[in-house]
């Protein structure tokens, strides 16, 4: 765990630093992409109704207007578990660390889609493994508004057992002024082979555009 942990806190601290540095200096050394900052909060609800999680994630980001991918996330994520079995009520911790990519469609209009892949790391109190999921959602834009929906299909790519997720996933963003977005989601996740209802997630993610 602590190998992994150091690693994402050192990308981190390197990407953080280029971002402060300025849209300009960012257009040279950042490859032409624009620096974001991104804080994710998540309350899942397990189907049980008494089981849930809290997730804190940090998404430094940047964001590409022309190119084969128009925006890459490296995401650094906290989650505390309460977990409520047979009267008994346990904690634990997981933490992840993931890169994400997206290529966004224009279809009509103000209507488009875009295309998410991530590959990632999770360490828990009990067991570690990689994972990752792709996404396919229609978005619209009009002014400050924007609203998506989509699936997300989730695997581990280690054959580690408990975690190959569908969701459903939708929800309206903000754009607030030319530096500040705010999104809000809500998405509900089936267990990927028996089709079980596992869990339903209200998020909501403050992003700042440099």
């Amino acid at each position: 765990m602590h190998v992994h942990l150091s690693l994402a806190r050192y990308a981190f601290v390197v990407l953080a630093t280029g971002m402060l540095t300025g849209t300009a200096m960012a257009e040279t050394l950042l490859w032409g992409g624009r620096p974001e900052f991104g804080v994710e909060y998540e309350y899942e609800k397990m189907a049980d109704n008494q089981s849930n999680g809290n997730a804190i994630t940090l998404i430094p980001s940047l964001s590409f207007k022309n190119g084969p991918i128009h925006r890459i996330d490296l995401m650094v994520e906290g989650e505390r578990d309460k977990e409520v079995s047979g009267g008994i009520t346990s904690f634990s911790k997981l933490y992840k660390v993931a890169v994400r990519v997206r290529k966004n469609v224009p279809l009509q209009g103000d209507l488009g889609m875009y295309f998410r892949g991530l590959i990632g790391h999770a360490n828990s109190d009990t067991e570690k493994y990689f994972y990752g999921y792709s996404d396919a959602a229609l978005r619209y834009e009009h002014g400050f508004f924007g609203f998506i929906m989509g699936v997300r299909v989730q695997r581990t790519l280690d054959g580690t057992k408990g975690h190959d997720l569908n969701k459903f996933r939708l929800g309206p963003s903000f754009d607030i002024g030319e530096h500040h977005e705010l999104e809000f989601r809500w998405a509900r996740s089936w267990d990927a082979h028996t089709y079980a209802h596992e869990s339903d997630s209200y998020i909501v993610e403050y992003t700042y555009k440099f």
